[in-house]
This record gives structure tokens, C-alpha cells and sequence, in this order.
């Protein structure tokens, strides 16, 4: 590909600064540079594996066009993917997988997705959201919350029993809030109010006390150790609450996992086995055990079905709503835009690190968020 090319792929792909450390990028920005690196050689197949999954909507759009353009060229692509709308608007032959074992190839003329999901899971599965939300007391008030260059005067309310989503771009600043929240970077201004009193978060460790888990976008990197036990991992948080005379209770420390491994249907030989070994799906289980442990009254969820199977997201996505059934306030980001909206009873657009918008009731719809999310509103 000539130079000139290179520059306009990287245009289509993001507004990313080409002289910018990769490590200083987001996990959605990461993805793009890669995207961008296998896209400027002269290949003749091109295998794309989960290339969308940390993209928002509109990144997945300009990089759904450059894959039709290719093909259209004559390149060969192989596609990997979980997102059943993406494989059918590109794919000529779908293959399906299940553990690790060829199960059907056919055009996308000979099948339909639901015949796709039975055949992954090996049963039915329903996507259906039948939560009807019970709202109870306000337990987080977060006023004009601002960390220079990354949010500015960010505000909004949850209460028990909801989940309140956050929609925007790769880069709008979500992840941002997150770790503000959690104490994981400093505030300049603003306010935390927990509960109705006003509350400084200067680490995670406060953040726990003050009962606020939070699931990271990048489990691999930021929930997991990978070479450690599914019990090691997923006690993590609970340390200095299980130990007896100064020593980890290992009773009790097996009881919790154990508890937890059955609860989440954490799929593994037992809680010695490393999580490495794991799917992705039971890796992300083992993130929300972990926090799910240590009894939060907040659960931050960033990505939370970021990589896994139709079957575990479907599993996930139901305990989620488990969860706020009992009475858990919950905020999700999520860059799969029909999750976000399935799961959401409000949703908060960020843009360029601001709230612009609150969504609720018919306004929850996949062409509003995009519209407050890119800015199309103010035109």
C-alpha cells in the first residue's frame, strides 16, 4: 500500500495522533492501531479476529466500509467475530465453533442467527430483557466531577436497583470516570456523595470501604493475574477481611470461591485451576466473583462482555440483572451499543469528556445515543 494509502486508512480509522505512545492510548485506540498496522501491508489474506470489540458504533461503521472495500478488491478475509449483525452484513460462508470443534458451515442465505446461537451454545438461548426496574434510595450523587484533560463537570445520580449506562465514543472520557470514581486517578473538582454524605476517594482501598467494585475493560491486563488460581484471583479484594490471627483463613477463602465458582457457573475443573486455562467468558466471570466479593453497594462494569461467547454474554448480561434485582446500583459502558441499550434503565452520553445528554424511557434508542455521542445534535 503507497503512502498516500496508509494516510488514508489511518484517517477512516480514528483520530488517534500517529506520533502518540501506544501505551498512552486507550484499549479501544490500541485496537485501531493494530487494525491500521495489518491494513497497511500488502497482504493477500487478511484475518481480523474480534476486531471490533473495543470500538463504539460509528468506529465499527469506518471499519465495516474498509473490510467491504477489501473485499471488493479481492482480498480474502477471515472473519472472527461474536457480533451476529457484523458477520451477516459481511460474511459470504459462516463457519460456527463449539469447544474447539467444527459444527456447521453454510452461506448466510442458508442460515439465520438464531440458528448461529443454537448452534454455538448447543441450546437455546434468549437475549430477550424481561427486568422491569424497582428503583429504591439514591446511593451515589457524583456533581461537576473533573480531572483536567480527561472529564470536565460531569454529573449525575444513581440509585439501588438501577443500571445507568454511559454512552459515548472510544476516547469520550467513560473510562475516565470510572477510575475517578474508584480512586485510581485524582479529581481536580467536584463531588462524590455516597449515600448522601459527601466522600473522598483517594484510592481504591477507599473506594472498596466505601463499597464500590469496579470490573476494568481490559481483563487480561487490569483484573486478572493470569498465572494465578481462579481462588487467588477471585479473593483478591476479601484478603484483609478473611484473615484469622493475621493469617488467611484458607477455609474460608476456599468456602467464598467455591460459593462463588457454583453462583456464576464458573466453568473449570475446580478454584485451583489457573485462569489462563480459562475461556473468555469464565475469565470475566472470575473478574466479577472477585468484586462480587467483597459486597459493593456500586458495581462499576466497563466492557463487561468485552471478548466472550454468545453464551457466556448471555449469562453475564442475566446476572447483571440478577444483581440489580436484589437491590445493587450498577453503571455500564459498553461499546456494543444493543447491549447498552438492553441493559440500561437511563443512559448518560458522554462527549468529549462532558454528560450532553440523559436518555430515558422512548428516548433509549440506538440512533439518539449516536446522535448526542458524535455531536450530530448540535448541527
Amino acid at each position: 500500500m503507497s503512502i498516500i494509502g496508509q494516510k488514508k486508512l489511518w484517517t477512516n480509522l480514528g483520530n488517534i495522533d500517529p506520533n502518540a505512545v501506544v501505551s498512552s492510548l486507550s484499549t479501544g485506540e490500541q485496537q485501531l492501531v493494530e487494525i491500521a498496522r495489518s491494513l497497511s501491508m500488502e497482504t493477500q489474506v487478511l484475518i481480523l479476529d474480534e476486531p471490533t470489540a473495543s470500538l463504539s458504533e460509528s468506529e465499527t461503521q469506518r471499519l465495516m466500509q474498509i473490510v467491504k472495500n477489501l473485499r471488493d478488491k479481492g482480498l480474502a478475509i477471515l472473519y472472527v467475530s461474536h457480533r451476529l449483525e457484523e458477520v451477516f452484513e459481511l460474511a459470504d460462508m459462516i463457519t460456527v465453533f463449539r469447544d474447539g470443534k467444527l459444527v456447521s458451515s453454510a452461506t448466510k442465505k442458508e442460515i439465520t442467527p438464531n440458528n448461529i446461537v443454537r448452534l454455538m451454545v448447543g441450546r437455546d438461548v434468549s437475549l430477550e430483557r424481561t427486568r422491569k426496574p424497582k428503583l429504591g434510595k439514591k446511593v451515589l450523587e457524583v456533581r461537576n466531577l473533573t480531572r483536567t484533560g480527561a472529564i470536565e463537570n460531569v454529573s449525575f445520580d444513581l440509585h439501588e436497583g438501577e443500571i445507568l449506562g454511559l454512552g459515548g465514543l472510544v476516547g469520550a472520557g467513560r473510562t475516565e470516570i470510572f477510575r475517578c470514581l474508584f480512586g485510581v486517578d485524582p479529581i481536580n473538582d467536584g463531588e462524590i456523595i455516597i449515600n448522601g454524605k459527601s466522600t473522598k476517594i483517594k484510592d481504591p482501598q477507599d473506594a472498596i470501604k466505601h463499597g464500590i467494585g469496579f470490573v476494568t475493560e481490559d481483563r487480561k491486563t487490569q483484573g486478572l493475574v493470569l498465572n494465578a488460581s481462579i481462588k487467588e484471583n477471585a479473593s483478591l479484594s476479601i484478603l484483609n477481611n478473611i484473615k484469622k490471627f493475621g493469617w488467611i483463613d484458607k477455609n474460608r477463602e476456599k468456602e467464598i470461591v467455591q460459593s462463588y465458582k457454583e453462583q456464576l457457573r464458573i466453568k473449570a475443573p475446580n478454584i485451583e485451576t489457573s485462569v489462563i486455562s480459562l475461556s473468555g467468558g469464565n475469565q470475566q466471570k472470575v473478574v466479577l466473583a472477585r468484586w462480587l466479593a467483597t459486597n459493593p453497594k456500586i458495581l462499576l462494569l466497563d466492557e463487561p462482555t468485552r471478548g466472550v461467547d454468545v453464551g457466556a454474554r448471555a449469562e453475564i448480561q442475566s446476572m447483571i440483572e440478577n444483581l440489580v434485582s436484589q437491590g445493587l446500583a450498577i453503571i455500564i459502558i459498553s461499546s456494543d451499543i444493543m447491549e447498552l441499550l438492553a441493559l440500561s434503565d437511563r443512559i448518560i452520553v458522554i462527549r468529549e469528556g462532558k454528560n450532553v445528554a440523559e436518555l430515558k424511557d422512548d428516548k433509549i434508542t440506538k440512533e439518539e445515543v449516536i446522535k448526542f455521542a458524535t455531536g450530530a445534535d448540535a448541527s
